[in-house]
């Protein structure tokens, strides 16, 4: 999944020629991916409470694998957008369900790290398969991109299915109940800034081949490199907010990480120089990658009966943030080089970077509703 959500960005071009499309209208395939996550994880999570979680996280792999077929063998856009849709639900129904399902097998003591583990296993995909996928886009086909994708998610079904313990059903919750949460205002608070930094991250991401062709006339094996390098960063930021957050507190390294995006995303719009070119994917990267986990800490904390529902939200903020970000960064594109983007992402940062800095100087004084449900 953490291939999935960010290989395309590096073959759009590839995409949009295969099946002559502009790249603005081709990117629209990261939107309705990210749109359909965000509007539908938290009503999944409701509709599917009941039902066993692994057998449940298995079935939502094997409609993410089906989903990224369907998409590497769509003739046209409008197919592709479909498939991308389907690909969309299989992660809305399994993500949120695999975190919750860590921070209740390491227990309180070790959420911070937990929920580091499986951002990290996201950052693991994004840092091995976001170039591989890349390359072999590059090499051989926008399709066989996906097949890879499917290939590796394939392995990923086997192996949960495979290791992976029984986990004892959570506790039911109605819709009525889960939504009863965002009447608290820190907890919308808290999503509004998750979806803010969302979408000004992924506004650059999703167009940074074309951002790195402007700087540094980045393409083929110098692109491949730099997003893995992107993603190298990721996976040191996704890994380290876990123990920054337990050591330092949620707030706190929040303040670093959102702190650095908006200087790194300000920064892809100067980096003329490759060697510079690198530092800045390598710390974006990580900035990006080390925001959810603090995020997903705090909100537990406040509503610490209801982590799966909390964090769905979260979920939902982030991708909903990059259906935003997607979406307005293919309308901008037709109008402002790439290069301007960067500096859209990053006023989107420092408004999330205001969010933040208001939601850490009113501590919590009471628990959201539904705590005790």
């Amino acid at each position: 999944m953490g291939t999935d959500s960010f290989v395309l960005a590096g073959i759009l071009p590839q995409i949009s020629g295969g099946l002559g499309q502009t790249v603005s209208a081709t990117g629209q395939a990261i939107t309705v991916f990210s749109l359909t996550y965000g509007v539908t994880a938290p009503f999944l999570a409701a509709f599917t409470g009941r039902l066993p979680r692994k057998p449940l996280m298995a079935f939502a792999l094997a409609v993410f694998v089906a989903a990224n077929l369907a998409s590497a063998a769509a003739p046209t856009l409008a197919l592709l957008l479909v498939a991308r849709v389907v690909a969309g639900l299989g992660a809305a129904l399994y993500t949120p369900n695999a975190s919750a399902a860590a921070a209740t097998l390491a227990g309180p003591a070790h959420r911070g790290r937990a929920l580091a583990a499986i951002l990290g296993g996201l950052t693991v995909g994004t840092v091995l398969g976001v170039p591989v996928g890349t390359w072999i886009g590059q090499s051989l086909s926008w399709q066989a991109s996906l097949i890879f994708v499917a290939c590796v998610g394939a392995v990923a079904l086997v192996g949960l299915l495979t290791v992976l313990p029984a986990l004892p059903l959570p506790p039911a919750v109605p819709l009525r109940a889960r939504f009863a949460v965002l009447a608290h205002a820190r907890v919308v608070a808290i999503v509004g800034f998750m979806l803010l930094e969302s979408a000004a991250a992924i506004m650059v991401y999703t167009y940074i081949a074309d951002v790195l062709d402007d700087t540094v006339h980045a393409h083929g094996t110098t692109l491949t490199l730099l997003l893995l390098v992107w993603g190298l960063g990721g996976a040191v930021g996704a890994f380290g907010s876990g123990r920054l957050t337990d050591r330092w507190g949620a707030d706190r390294t929040l303040t670093v990480a959102v702190g650095l995006l908006i200087v790194t995303l300000a920064a892809f719009a100067v980096s003329s120089s490759l060697p510079l070119a690198f530092v800045v994917m390598a710390l974006n990267g990580a900035a990006g990658w080390a925001v959810s986990t603090p995020n997903n800490h705090r909100l537990t904390e406040l509503v610490p009966h209801l982590p799966s529902v909390v964090i769905s939200f979260n979920s939902s903020g982030i991708y909903l943030g990059q259906a935003i970000g997607a979406g307005l960064g293919g309308v901008l594109l037709g109008a402002i080089p790439a290069t301007r983007l960067c500096y859209v992402g990053a006023g989107i940062a420092v408004v999330a970077a205001v969010l933040h800095l208001l939601i850490a100087r009113r501590p919590a004084t009471s628990p959201a509703p539904g705590v005790h449900t």
